[in-house]
């Protein structure tokens, strides 16, 4: 059984369609908060939740504080690099380049995404950073491989459009 949003073949449990619902949830607290709607969701091989988080690019100031590195930086932090090896990823847009690369890095196995890079861009901002290179590609490159499933939510890019404007 699946959520609805979610595409058919993307976890018979339902295990993937709550994971991303959640990250797409996260998503949604970050743009209220005035950053970018990205939230992310790292779970474990055995299943349990590592950890949450949401982008504060535009709140902190920081521009690498986007959600994926929050949850990785969170997991290691509390249990160790080692519990982040052989995890899922969930996200609710498909990782930039940067958060790719963290997360082949720290041993991540999966990634699953809501809405694809080229989309974002596509309804973003002109003046919104983009490197046209999506999380798929960076991982192709690596010497052990990574399976990504995504883009599979068709409700997550509604989240993305509704992201408040910074203030000027």
């Amino acid at each position: 059984m699946t959520r609805p949003g979610l595409r058919p073949g993307t976890g018979t449990d339902g295990t993937d369609a709550t994971r991303l619902a959640r990250a797409i949830e996260l998503g949604r607290r970050a743009g209220t908060e005035g950053n970018r709607p990205f939230g992310a969701v790292l779970v474990a091989a055995d299943g349990s939740v590592l950890a949450e988080g949401r982008n504060t690019v535009r709140t902190t100031g920081d521009i690498t504080a986007h959600a994926e590195s929050h949850a990785l930086r969170a997991a290691g932090t509390a249990r160790g690099p080692a519990a982040v090896r052989g995890a899922t990823l969930y996200a609710s847009g498909e990782p930039c380049p940067m958060c790719a690369t963290a997360l082949y890095l720290a041993g991540v196995e999966r990634v699953v995404y809501g809405f694809a890079a080229a989309d974002m861009r596509r309804i973003g901002s002109a003046d919104d950073p983009f490197i046209g290179l999506g999380c798929r590609e960076v991982l192709a490159h690596g010497d052990r491989p990574v399976t990504v499933t995504g883009p599979v939510h068709e409700g997550a890019g509604a989240v993305f459009t509704r992201a408040p404007d910074p203030a000027p």
